[in-house]
């Protein structure tokens, strides 16, 4: 073989290049990429350069109609340019890759611009020094305590990467656990059985061993499976539907309604207002209709009945709708989620445009999201608020502010911050400690949808 051929075949070897992404028909554009950095996997060891290893030719063979798969372990690959030719980057990899900054940058702003990424088994024990790659995978490696016969309890049955599974999946793989891993906003598809194996050789606390779970990355998408050690895993029929289709949901798949946690209040289902009412103390007069409720302008704002103290998370998913371009700032899609009447997290059409802090994700005058997270008006978007409230010594003083983490379409653009007092237009400007979810009537037709919160 002539030198150039090797060359090129070592940089990417391929099924064909006939499609493009983004089109209607044909297979999805996906770029496999299984370099390892750090520890190397005998199924993504290749016999020699010019050999596919055992993922990828298991991977090209399964997914035949439905994937166009490029399988490469040159990360030069991954750059702005050559991502516009994929739908999805798929990746089992190790270690601090040899990925250069600008193109990291690129990755990441190309699955927030409506990239799909999609990881298996290894790709949460790669870049532990990129915060931006570990935030997008949404947990970290943290050892695998089991490796042997284990039973799988399927979170979510309705998922297209697991509707085929039923309610338990039993199966024999190397089992992770993670570090810097949360529920919410990770949509967890897959996670060890508590009830029907011993989880005492795991580290953490809360028991929670997920191994499956996806989520939104701004308008993008990311899908994630831990499994895929072994070799038999990878011929499994099972396995390979639950990878393949993810893969597809990260391309083309709905957002996520994400159900309420067990031990979560319900603020609102989608069928009754009945927990609501107006700021002024009237029954609440915002429509409801396709399970969401709309803001009716003139009716004012709506109030939970409810009071709500302590520490908690907040789950609201919300969409704006389309205004005329020709509107001004603060006229497109106006509303504002206030957690305990009093701090408010915008709610706006800011898409596309450089943020200050009354921009949607913003905490009103006080603090900017750091990314702009905002999907196009008339679709669904989400807020998971992790809200800290005020601290008050004994003589009733406050001695800590407000503190507050916000995760817009799964990207995380307020981290901790501390909010020194109420926002504008809160329903007061007292801060005991309590209080109602205020949505905000601007007068523009904006919706939202399952609202919980879950105390901590």
């Amino acid at each position: 073989m002539k030198k150039a051929a090797l060359t090129a075949l070592l940089a990417l070897v391929t099924i064909s290049l006939s499609a493009a992404p983004g089109e209607e028909e044909g297979p999805l554009k996906v770029l496999f990429l299984t370099h390892s950095a750090g520890f190397r996997h005998s199924v993504v060891t290749r016999p020699n350069p010019e050999t596919l290893a055992h993922a990828e030719r298991v991977l090209i063979e399964a997914s035949k109609g439905r994937l166009e798969v490029d399988c490469t372990q040159d990360c030069s690959l991954i750059n702005g340019e050559n991502l516009k030719n994929y739908d999805a980057v798929l990746f089992y990899t190790t270690g601090e890759l040899p990925i250069a900054a600008e193109d990291q940058t690129a990755l990441i702003d190309w699955v927030r611009a409506g990239g799909a990424f999609c990881g298996s088994h290894c790709a949460s024990d790669t870049f532990y020094k990129f915060a931006d790659y570990m935030e997008m995978v949404g947990g970290a490696f943290d050892g695998h305590p089991w490796h042997e016969e284990v039973t799988m309890k399927i979170d979510d049955r309705t998922h297209p990467s697991t509707k085929h599974l039923g309610e338990k999946w039993v199966m024999n793989d190397e089992i992770y656990q993670f570090k810097w891993y949360r529920r919410h906003p990770n949509h967890v598809l897959i996670s060890l059985d508590t009830d029907a194996f011993d989880v005492s050789r795991g580290k953490r606390v809360d028991k929670d061993y997920a191994n499956s779970w996806c989520k939104d990355q701004g308008m993008g998408k990311m899908f994630y499976t831990a499994l895929g050690h072994r070799e038999d895993v990878w011929t499994n029929p099972l396995f390979q539907e639950h990878l393949i289709s993810g893969i597809e949901w990260a391309v083309n798949g709905p957002t996520l309604s994400t159900p309420a946690p067990e031990g979560a209040t319900v603020l609102f289902d989608g069928t009754s207002l009945d927990g609501w009412q107006h700021q002024n103390g009237k029954d609440a007069q915002w429509k409801i209709a396709g399970g969401a409720m709309q803001v009716t302008g003139g009716n004012g704002n709506l109030v939970t009945k409810a009071q709500l103290e302590g520490d908690f998370l907040l789950h609201v998913e919300f969409k704006v709708p389309e205004t005329p371009a020709t509107n001004g700032w603060q006229n497109r899609g106006n509303s504002g989620v206030y957690v305990q009447g009093r701090y408010e997290v915008q709610v706006l059409d800011s898409l596309g445009l450089e943020l200050k802090s009354g921009d949607c994700g913003g905490i009103y005058g006080k603090h900017i999201a750091s990314v702009n997270a905002c999907k196009p008006a008339g679709e669904w978007q989400s807020y998971d608020i992790e809200f800290r409230s005020p601290r008050f010594g004994a003589d009733g003083k406050k001695t800590e502010h407000v503190r507050m983490s916000v995760w817009h379409n799964g990207l995380k653009i307020h981290d901790d911050v501390e909010v020194n007092g109420t926002t504008a237009a809160a329903m007061a400007g007292d801060e005991p400690g309590s209080g109602p979810i205020l949505l905000q009537d601007h007068g523009h037709a904006v919706e939202y949808r399952n609202v919980w919160v879950l105390q901590r």
